[in-house]
């Protein structure tokens, strides 16, 4: 393996042709900030240069996997730009989607907003029964701008439509049947293990030509980037959006609740 790298984040580890990227800030419900951006992206870059690795497992805590914008750092720092934190996070995106890495997803507990869109990224999906997943920007009067592109491209269209317009949560059982997720069950090393003894023997010059190519087949263009980026970071400086985020984060209160 290359130089480890420290990270504050994220726990790294190796085991024969694997790569297991953990999401870990419990004590904010492991949530995107700034750093956590920087180094996950630069981890699946890092991963790339390891030859000897063939799947990156990406996994959460035992009972939230991600939940998104940190609103904390949304509503207290002073440097927080938005359009370099959504620029970082649809490059995670986009990073998951062209790696010559399979990147498998284990999703375990609660999947909101911007991790929804690390799951649509994800080449693969195991979740076990406790995976619940929701879109829930729409509540603050934003969009899930930079997901919707990948989640379209995985569950089609309206179900895409469905998820952030309704704000409702879907079950690992409904995720599945919409093909958000590809497998769920209580054993999900199990789950793994069966698509590993398969993925090792991929060569990954062969699973970034096939990456390559789905990617011609369905076009997510460049421009939908600055689409996405200009959309929600303009969202995010409206003084409206912004109360509604600073009384959630001081007070765990939804914009409807008094």
């Amino acid at each position: 393996m290359g130089i480890a790298m420290s990270y504050q984040t994220l726990k790294i580890s190796y085991q024969d042709v694997v790569q297991r990227i953990q999401i870990y800030r419990p004590e904010s419900n492991n949530s995107i900030n700034s750093q956590l951006t920087m180094e996950l992206l630069s981890a699946l870059q890092a991963a790339e240069a390891e030859e000897v690795v063939k799947v990156v497992i990406l996994e959460g805590l035992p009972d939230v996997f991600c939940t998104g914008m940190d609103f904390e750092e949304v509503a207290t720092a002073k440097q927080f730009e938005p359009k370099a934190s959504a620029n970082g996070y649809y490059n995670i995106l986009k990073q998951m989607s062209q790696s010559s890495k399979v990147i498998l997803s284990l999703v375990r507990g609660k999947v909101q907003a911007g991790g929804v869109g690390l799951v649509a990224a994800s080449d693969l999906v195991i979740a076990d029964e406790t995976a619940t997943f929701v879109l829930s920007e729409l509540l603050f009067g934003l969009l899930p701008a930079c997901v919707l592109p990948f989640l379209i491209r995985r569950v089609g269209f309206q179900k895409a439509y469905r998820l952030a317009l309704t704000t409702q949560a879907i079950s690992a059982s409904e995720a599945e049947k919409w093909g958000l997720i590809d497998e769920y069950g209580s054993n999900t090393n199990q789950l793994i293990s069966k698509y590993i003894r398969r993925l090792k023997y991929l060569p990954s010059s062969g699973v970034k030509e096939l990456k390559n190519y789905i990617n011609q087949l369905w076009i997510i263009q460049a421009e939908t980037q600055d689409l996405a980026v200009n959309e929600i970071s303009s969202l995010i400086a409206e003084p409206t959006v912004q109360e509604k985020i600073k009384r959630f984060q001081k007070e765990g209160l939804f914009p409807w609740q008094t």
